[in-house]
């Protein structure tokens, strides 16, 4: 995952605080960081080492069996002075399994992006 804004998202120009929130079936939901935020400065990247994920589930399904799963991402701006807002948000229906994917989540403006991979391997146990 690497995420980079080319805008300044705070009043005075200091830093934009960003965080994702991801929403699965049911109940599945899940907070990237999970406390705290993501702080960039104009034209700065993000980039999260190789073990970090988002999102991470287990389903089980029969041998020969086709199985999908919806998950929406939604990347967001912490404001301390009004509500939340949302940057860009998208939804992602991921075949099981599925050989890896990299997809970019970004604004109207293409000002902020998110490149995620989106993973979906077989195990067994």
């Amino acid at each position: 995952m690497s995420l980079k804004t080319l805008k300044d998202y705070d009043i005075f120009g200091w830093v934009g605080e960003f965080y994702f929130k991801i929403d699965g079936e049911k109940m599945f939901k899940a907070r990237f960081p999970n406390k705290g935020v993501i702080k960039l400065q104009r034209n700065q990247m993000f980039t999260s080492k190789a073990d970090m994920s988002l999102w991470t589930q287990f389903k089980t399904i029969r041998a020969g069996e086709e199985a999908t799963v919806k998950v929406r991402v939604i990347l967001r701006e912490r404001d301390h002075l009004k509500k939340d807002s949302t940057i860009a948000e998208e939804e992602y229906e991921i075949k099981l399994p599925q050989k890896t994917q990299y997809v970019i989540l970004q604004d109207e403006k293409e000002q902020t992006k998110a490149k995620l991979r989106i993973q979906a391997t077989r195990t067994r146990y």
